[in-house]
């Protein structure tokens, strides 16, 4: 028997960076994901089908093996196990491709066993794999993956699904420049040690900034929406997380009729997002495939992750 399960990516609508430092944010799943089949081996194998997922860790510190072990460890197994993994997300795109692999590396092996975990174990299980690539996440990523949809998150608390009763699209421009995102969280946590009191009220200001994103968005109010992410959008880049690719990006958005867009993840490559009248949608993203960035829409809210099995 196989046991496949495959979790979303995300796109983080407000509040990157500083949720680490206790402001809420607001995320959502998007239906770019991440497959990982799991079955019974004479030995253990981990098997990247695609180059841009090969890691770069050793052995002992590859998140997969880890949180495979945690995960044998936790349901008291020691069956050895080979994985397969498939990414439809580009790695080092923003849009959590190493917390949808964490996530379904954990979901695959349960599921392989007959074991049906709540929401909360696979998220603490998952975050093991979170803590080697990127050191102190937020848990953010690992959370939209793990319950899926639009989520309000604060670090630490229990992460609140939002209900939508239309559904929003949004646009999601790929700059094609990977970089480590512990890289971006160690430069934009620099500030913090430079000027601490400003820095606090960044964060204040982010958490207030959050809500009015999330009431634009429970309102329809694409106009104010648009201002408020091209507004946050200024206050990441003044902590040096843009770049020319992402803010020519922004522009092409804007130019061709976007209310506004924003960096979305870490910053320092990665990818943007954009909100735009319906109507105008299909023209922007072709303008950013014709400029040579892979660019797509995406409607929220998507399902977490999900599993089934093979024989």
């Amino acid at each position: 028997m196989i046991s496949i399960a495959e979790a979303p990516g995300k796109i983080i609508i407000s509040g990157e960076h500083f949720v680490v430092h206790g402001s809420q944010a607001l995320a959502a799943a998007i239906n770019q994901n991440i497959r990982v089949s799991c079955q019974f081996s004479r030995t253990n194998t981990i098997n990247y089908k695609h180059q841009r997922l090969t890691s770069n860790y050793n052995f002992t510190h590859d998140p997969v093996a880890v949180v495979r072990n945690k995960t044998l460890s936790y349901l008291n197994r020691k069956e050895n196990l080979s994985l397969e993994i498939e990414s439809h997300i580009p790695r080092g795109s923003g849009l959590g491709s190493s917390s949808a692999l964490c996530v379904a590396t954990v979901s695959s092996i349960a599921s392989l066993f007959h074991e049906k975990l709540s929401k909360k174990t696979i998220y603490d299980l998952a975050m093991n794999g979170e803590k080697i690539i990127h050191g102190n996440p937020s848990g953010i990523d690992v959370a939209v993956s793990v319950f899926g949809g639009l989520i309000l998150f604060r670090k630490g608390n229990e992460p609140k699904k939002i209900s939508l009763d239309y559904t929003p699209e949004f646009i999601v421009s790929v700059s094609g420049r990977g970089r480590k995102t512990s890289k971006m969280i160690n430069k934009f946590n620099n500030f913090q040690n430079l000027t601490p009191n400003y820095f606090n009220s960044l964060v204040d200001s982010s958490h207030i900034l959050t809500k009015e994103v999330l009431q634009s968005l429970l309102q329809k109010d694409y106009i104010k929406l648009g201002s408020l992410l091209t507004f946050f959008n200024s206050t990441l880049s003044d902590f040096g997380l843009s770049t020319a690719i992402t803010d020519q990006l922004i522009d092409l958005c804007l130019e061709f009729g976007a209310y506004g867009a924003k960096i979305t993840g870490a910053g320092g490559g990665g990818s943007i997002i954009a909100i735009a009248p319906s109507k105008k949608t299909n023209k922007i993203i072709q303008e950013l495939n014709n400029h040579g960035f892979k660019s797509f829409s995406v409607k929220l809210p998507q399902n977490g992750v999900r599993t089934w099995s093979k024989d």
